[in-house]
């Protein structure tokens, strides 16, 4: 049996029902089929107690609830899904030692392991092993906690220097840079967790189009970041958010990946991509099995496994800067060789100039060519002409053709045209 609990282990655990149930609001309890209700029902649970000022209800047809968080970006101080952050499990030793360092340590003398044991159980009466000591003030040095100093053979160890104390002076200008960061840069959650351990408050920065879900994500982000600075390969878990039946995976080989499948990847991660349309953040790597250039969301990957160095790492980066100038947005397409694109749009040039300042502005490089008064010509040469479709259609209206050099892309735009022709058209009354 599941018991409720409002600490969790491990982050990974609670990012899916975070995401699914609360940020995108469409998944009732009888969506939830990875594990039983009452395990969603404890989730559900430990999260409203997180969120509880943010939490809002909605009943569906068949009296179905979802349960969604709604908040205004532009109101807020602070991330309200930093607190999933703040709520990893620990044993009662654990907390304990933590403490007990934390106050042995305040007088900021130099002490070696030995000495820091003895003097526990003398000062709190409560003895641990000195290896569990030393295993945990190695992990605070790495954490910048705590400082060591070689004495010979040994090591000192000493609480690290307190900025409100050996600055005080420069204190809030830098205060006021936190702010900022936790708010604007990836990662924000060291921000937040700074503003709280000083005891301040963001109240200089609001931001209208603030992407909150990204910080579900920085734990997969972090190991794919190390691991393009040391030029390593990884084996990435990523399940399909989202049905894809009917297409092929990126890399164009293979079977259609449906939603739910969990697959192993194998390849080189090369760059962090960030769409700043709709905020969600892609990994650019180079599949292994495929010796292609494929991009996945952060957001469907689960796990990051670091294996061994990639030799062959400059040529992928390489690779990948001669060609993402011809990448439309993420995908690099299963092609040898380009998508040609041409759309050709009508619009009044007294009236309607911005139309051909989208064209110029949105086209990502494409050329904008004036074929007669009123007429206007855009092409251009991509690796997936399909996403730029979605963008296609927005000048719709004002459409007089759309052909592309792959023809089933041709075909689905139409289609889709014709398809909304349908949804939309009134007939005029007898």
């Amino acid at each position: 049996m599941s018991d409720f609990k409002e600490l969790v282990k491990r982050f990974e655990k609670i990012r899916s029902y975070v995401r699914d149930f609360y940020i995108y609001g469409f998944k009732t309890r009888e969506d939830f089929t990875d594990k039983s209700a009452r395990t969603y029902d404890n989730e559900r649970r430990r999260i409203e107690s997180w969120f509880s000022g943010y939490v809002r209800q909605e009943y569906h047809a068949g009296h179905k609830k979802s349960v969604f968080i709604t908040l205004d970006s532009n109101r807020i101080a602070s991330n309200p899904l930093y607190h999933a952050w703040k709520t990893k499990s620990f044993t009662a030793n654990d907390i304990m030692l933590h403490f007990f360092l934390m106050d042995l340590l305040a007088d900021r003398i130099p002490r070696n392991v030995d000495a820091i044991t003895d003097e526990i159980q003398n000062h709190y009466q409560v003895l641990f092993d000195s290896q569990t000591v030393r295993r945990k003030l190695a992990a605070y040095v790495r954490e910048g906690l705590v400082t060591v100093l070689p004495e010979g053979r040994r090591h000192l160890y000493q609480l690290a220097g307190d900025l409100r104390q050996d600055a005080p002076d420069l204190l809030p200008g830098l205060l006021d840079a936190v702010c900022f960061f936790q708010a604007a840069a990836p990662f924000g959650f060291v921000g937040s967790t700074i503003l709280d351990f000083c005891h301040a408050v963001n109240e200089r920065f609001r931001f209208r189009h603030d992407f909150l879900v990204h910080t579900l994500e920085d734990e997969i982000l972090l190991p794919l970041l190390d691991a393009i600075r040391d030029r390593y390969l990884v084996t990435l878990t990523v399940r399909s958010s989202r049905d894809r039946s009917v297409r092929r995976p990126q890399g164009g080989a293979g079977q259609p990946v449906r939603s739910g499948t969990v697959r192993q990847i194998t390849g080189t991660p090369l760059k962090i991509l960030v769409s700043t349309q709709t905020g969600r953040r892609y990994v650019c790597m180079h599949k292994q099995s495929s010796r292609r250039l494929v991009s996945y969301r952060l957001d469907a990957i689960q796990a990051v496994e670091r294996l061994e160095p990639d030799q062959d790492f400059q040529t992928h980066m390489e690779g990948f800067l001669r060609n993402v100038p011809a990448a439309f947005g993420v995908s690099f397409g299963s092609r040898r060789e380009p998508d040609q694109v041409r759309l050709r749009v009508t619009l009044d040039e007294v009236t309607e100039p911005h139309i051909i300042q989208r064209l110029e502005r949105e086209g990502r490089g494409g050329t904008v060519t004036r074929i007669e008064p009123g007429i206007y010509e855009y092409t251009t040469s991509c690796w997936d002409a399909m996403e730029l479709v979605p963008w296609a259609r927005t000048f719709t209206g004002r459409i007089l053709a759309f052909t592309c050099s792959r023809r089933e892309v041709e075909v689905q735009f139409w289609a889709d045209m014709k398809k909304m022709g349908t949804l939309y058209e009134t007939k005029e009354p007898l």
